[in-house]
């Protein structure tokens, strides 16, 4: 691969890495547990905002939560 390949691949990764950020930033903020959202105004795009109880899908360590 070339260099302006390999630049070009790695600032497309990290604006996409720092859009993802700043958008969960901005929801995490703004936005009440529950909300839905069109995206520009089309049913099949939407934001969901729920708040995860565990990591990543939920997933926890041991008996946390459980009782």
């Amino acid at each position: 691969m070339k260099a302006g390949k390999l630049s070009t691949s790695i600032i497309i990764i990290l604006l996409i890495l720092i859009v993802d950020q700043v958008v969960k930033i901005y929801i995490k903020t703004h936005y009440p547990v529950g909300e839905v959202t069109r995206l520009f105004g089309m049913d099949w795009a939407r934001i969901h905002f729920i708040e995860n109880s565990g990591m990543a899908w939920g997933w926890k360590f041991g008996n946390e939560g459980e009782r």
